[in-house]
C-alpha cells in the first residue's frame, strides 16, 4: 500500500456539537470501515467493552498510533441552551412535569460554528478518498441538525502533518514517542478513544513537542 501526506476538509452545513475537544480522523476512518465489515451486526456490537476486530484503516502507522490528526476548527467553542419538554398526551389524567421522569429541563451543548474542518492524515489516497465520502456529519447531537457536512475534499500534500507540524502536536501522542513536550495529560491516543485501556500519558493536541 502506497502512503502520501494528505489533507482533508470537511465543509460543513451546520455547526458541530461535541462531547470532547476533539475529533480524531482515525476513529472516523475506522467506523466505517467497521460499518461495511459488519453490516447489520455492527448495531449489535457491545457499546461498553472494546471488541477485537481485523480491520485496519488505510493509514501510515507511527508505532503503536496512526499518523492523523484531530480536526481543526475555523471557529470558537459555543454553548447552546435549549429547552426541552415531555410532549406527551394521555387520554386522561395529568403527569407531572415539574419533577421526576417526565420533567421539563434544559439542556446544554457545547458547538463550534464552522465553515471547515481540516484533518491531516499519511494514508492510500484512493482509499481514504472512498472512505471519507461517506462520512455525512461530524460530532454529536447530529439527531437535532448539529454536524452535517455539505463536501469532503481529499487532497495530496507536500508535508506530514498527521502527528506533528510546526513544532506541534496534532493528536495525542504518548510522552515515550516525543523527545519534549510542553503539556502532557493522561488521554485516549488511539481506537476505541472511549477505552480506558488505551489511555496512556500524552502530549496534548496543539502543543508544542518533538518526535524522538
Amino acid at each position: 500500500m502506497s502512503y502520501v501526506p494528505l489533507k482533508i476538509t470537511f465543509k460543513m452545513k451546520t455547526p458541530i456539537a461535541l462531547g470532547f475537544p476533539w475529533i480524531f480522523f482515525d476513529s472516523l476512518i475506522l467506523h466505517i470501515l467497521v460499518k461495511e465489515e459488519l453490516g447489520e451486526k455492527y448495531y449489535t456490537l457491545p457499546s461498553k467493552a472494546p471488541v477485537k476486530l481485523d480491520v485496519e484503516p488505510p493509514l501510515k502507522k507511527y508505532h503503536d498510533i496512526y499518523v492523523a490528526s484531530v480536526g481543526v476548527f475555523d471557529g470558537e467553542p459555543r454553548v447552546f441552551n435549549y429547552f426541552k419538554r415531555a410532549d406527551l398526551v394521555f387520554p386522561r389524567g395529568k403527569i407531572r412535569r415539574g419533577s421526576g421522569f417526565f420533567k421539563d429541563f434544559y439542556l446544554k451543548i457545547v458547538y463550534i460554528p464552522v465553515k471547515e474542518v481540516t484533518f491531516y492524515a499519511t494514508g492510500e489516497y484512493d482509499e481514504v478518498k472512498r472512505l471519507v465520502s461517506k462520512i455525512t456529519a461530524l460530532g454529536k447531537d447530529r439527531n437535532i441538525g448539529f454536524g452535517f457536512v455539505k463536501e469532503a475534499v481529499v487532497e495530496e500534500v507536500d508535508y506530514e502533518a498527521g502527528l506533528v507540524w510546526n513544532n506541534r502536536c496534532m493528536r495525542p501522542i504518548p510522552v515515550k514517542y516525543l523527545r519534549d513536550y510542553e503539556d502532557a495529560a493522561y488521554l485516549a491516543y488511539k481506537p476505541p478513544y472511549w477505552s480506558k485501556y488505551n489511555i496512556d500519558l500524552c502530549g496534548v493536541p496543539f502543543t508544542k513537542c518533538t518526535l524522538k
